[in-house]
């Protein structure tokens, strides 16, 4: 991706040809042709995710390589409409669709695939600043207090997106304080580093109507500043006091690691403080009398440690069938920030676990808590000492507890190196059988379990390579809408109940059903993974389980097999599906009722489920024919009928 030549970051915003909040876009994708060494194909966009088409690249002829294979490509700057050829595409705000591609395939034989993706655009470049190169002078007037004004550091800069006049100037990064009142700077007479942070227009991430200040993109400006007094005021006060707490959870009093801590007192600036993994802060500060808070702040990996397993915690305990029994429970579970728990909250929150938001709308991933302080006899209480407020002497203690939104039964990682592979869990088998299939076929594929079990819930990610998800069939298992997501090919799914039922393995628990895009079967094309959604089984007792996806293949042992040939008898072509049981040279040899060979190729193949397509205009021969499939070590023979 590229800004666009007239961007105004090149011409200027005052220049009245110059593009904004746009860019061009150049993408690739590699095909296999099954028929013939010629494609056809076009590219289509769907702005916003609309009806309306607009072509970015025409149909254009190409031809495959030896491989059979081809290279797709388009390039915005070379689209048919003039407005996308200079300018790109446009950034969504947050809130619109995704631009949706459509790829049109078209092989020698006239099949059509159609494979389609959606595309968010969004401001990733920041904004460019100039840096000053003097020092600002502030003068303390006679009435000892002066108010500074981010903006007023700020000499000139360019965005390719926002202009000038929406941009926003803070003292603090994570908060947008504007503005702020000296009374008594650090020193008078000598050059003193400070900086203030510029941000873009940003993008309205929580599609409420307006953007705050942690949704636009920031920089940060250093500058030099020199403080004069115009008469006594006295402020010559040392810095004598160091105040230092610690953040930690509460499961394990581990310290947590990336909390941002304020110190806040008018008139003065202090720097931000970021707890490393032991959850330490600390700050040098003067006992002036003023009020002084310590406020921390962690806003980062919203799903780290929410799964299906804390909505069945939530569920029980709305049920009251195991209520919560500490403080801390209750404000983990208000995923909305309403100040009560209920069933909106396990919506929200399956919405997080299911990739349907990447963070909660509503508030923060984690919240803290003075651990000095003591929450009234009910348990569900929404007033709690968040901040510790100080005037003349240091607080007993400056220690706080961090509650991650989401995570009622506290698994969440305090910080990143403590993240345990997920193949630490044990595994767990769900099951399915082999089928074969072309494409457009619509297939269901029935989901049982490996064993009797006593099942709580579970959440995953299938991949559905080469299909489209269309829907889930309940069986054992009560699946409908509210419990899963499809991203093209690829589904997340959380699941629960909080009675834990008794499932059967004879018994389907859910059926999926697909069409295919491309023919294959269900070995090569589905599998359990946790790219969206992470791969948990929830069995009695809470007992959790890493989910595989076994494709039960009864034709296929240990052998190279012909699973089978459609259609048989044939006229113009066959697909012939077969098994390797390991990675070989592989030879395909077609031969007449008198043992005369009339075709032959070979290909190396990876263990697992092939296909390979006959087509009677490669070779001379009608009637019974014998196709012979052989390695180095193994053979398989099947009687084929070619019609005339």
């Amino acid at each position: 991706m590229r800004l666009p030549s007239n961007n105004q970051i090149y011409l200027g915003e005052e220049d009245p040809d110059a593009t904004s909040c746009s860019v061009h876009v150049t993408q690739r994708k590699r095909v296999r042709s099954n028929c013939g060494d010629t494609l056809q194909y076009e590219v289509q966009l769907f702005i916003h995710d609309t009806s309306t088409a607009y072509i970015l690249k025409p149909l254009t002829t190409i031809t495959t390589d030896s491989l059979g294979e081809a290279e797709l490509i388009f390039n915005t700057e070379e689209a048919l409409d003039e407005y996308i050829r200079s300018s790109g595409l446009p950034y969504g705000t947050g809130c619109l669709p995704y631009h949706r591609i459509q790829w049109m395939v078209t092989d020698s034989c006239g099949s059509i695939s159609i494979c389609e993706q959606r595309i968010d655009l969004y401001d990733c470049s920041a904004l460019i600043a100039d840096i000053p190169s003097f020092t600002f002078t502030a003068h303390i007037p006679s009435g000892c207090q002066l108010t500074l004004f981010a903006e007023d550091f700020f000499i000139g800069g360019l965005d390719d997106c926002s202009l000038q006049d929406q941009f926003l100037f803070g003292f603090q990064e994570h908060m947008y304080i504007p503005d702020t009142t000296i009374i008594c700077p650090e020193a008078f007479g000598v050059e003193l580093s400070w900086k203030i942070w510029i941000a873009d227009e940003g993008r309205d991430l929580n599609c409420d109507g307006q953007i705050d200040w942690n949704e636009k993109r920031k920089i940060e400006l250093p500058f030099q500043i020199v403080f004069t007094e115009a008469g006594n005021c006295e402020c010559g006060m040392p810095v004598d006091s160091i105040i230092t707490g610690q953040i930690t959870t509460i499961v394990g009093n581990e310290g947590i690691k990336d909390v941002y801590v304020s110190l806040l007192r008018p008139g003065h600036v202090f720097p931000t403080y970021v707890t490393a993994q032991d959850g330490i802060y600390s700050f040098q500060v003067n006992l002036s009398g003023e009020e002084t808070t310590i406020l921390p702040e962690k806003n980062d990996r919203h799903k780290n440690g929410v799964s299906t397993l804390d909505l069945v915690k939530i569920q029980k305990h709305l049920l009251g069938m195991e209520p919560f029994n500490a403080p801390y429970q209750y404000i983990a579970a208000d995923a909305n920030f309403s100040q009560n728990v209920s069933a909106i909250d396990l919506i929200e929150l399956r919405k997080l676990i299911l990739g349907i938001y990447t963070e909660l709308p509503w508030q923060k991933s984690w919240r803290f808590v003075a651990k000095e302080y003591v929450f009234p006899d009910t348990l569900e209480t929404w007033t709690y000492a968040s901040a510790i407020t100080f005037t003349d002497m240091l607080p007993a203690s400056a220690d706080f507890y961090g509650i991650k939104i989401g995570d009622v039964n506290g698994t969440a990682q305090p910080n990143f190196t403590q993240l345990l592979p997920r193949e630490s869990l044990p595994p767990f088998e769900l099951k399915t059988d082999q089928q074969f299939y072309f494409a457009g076929d619509i297939i269901n594929v029935p989901i049982r379990i490996s064993s009797d079990q006593k099942l709580t819930g579970f959440q995953f990610t299938l991949d559905a390579a080469g299909m489209e998800i269309l829907n889930i069939i309940p069986g054992q298992l009560d699946v409908s809408e509210e419990h899963f997501a499809i991203y093209n090919d690829k589904m997340a799914i959380s699941w629960f109940d909080e009675n834990t039922i008794d499932v059967s393995a004879e018994e389907v628990l859910f059926t999926l059903q697909l069409r295919a895009i491309k023919s294959g079967n269900i070995a090569q094309a589905l599998s359990i993974n946790s790219e969206i959604t992470e791969a948990e089984i929830y069995l009695a007792n809470d007992e959790t389980f890493l989910p595989f996806l076994n494709v039960h293949d009864p034709h296929v042992e240990s052998d190279l097999k012909i699973i089978s040939c459609t259609p048989n008898p044939w006229k113009d072509e066959t697909m012939i599906n077969f098994y390797l049981p390991e990675s070989n040279q592989v030879n395909f040899t077609l031969t007449d009722i008198s043992g005369r060979e009339i075709f032959s190729t070979t290909s190396y193949l990876k263990k697992g489920y092939h296909q390979q397509l006959l087509k009677s205009s490669d070779f001379q021969g009608t009637g019974i024919l014998f196709l012979r499939i052989s390695t180095s070590n193994m053979l398989e023979i099947t009687k084929l009928i070619v019609a005339e």
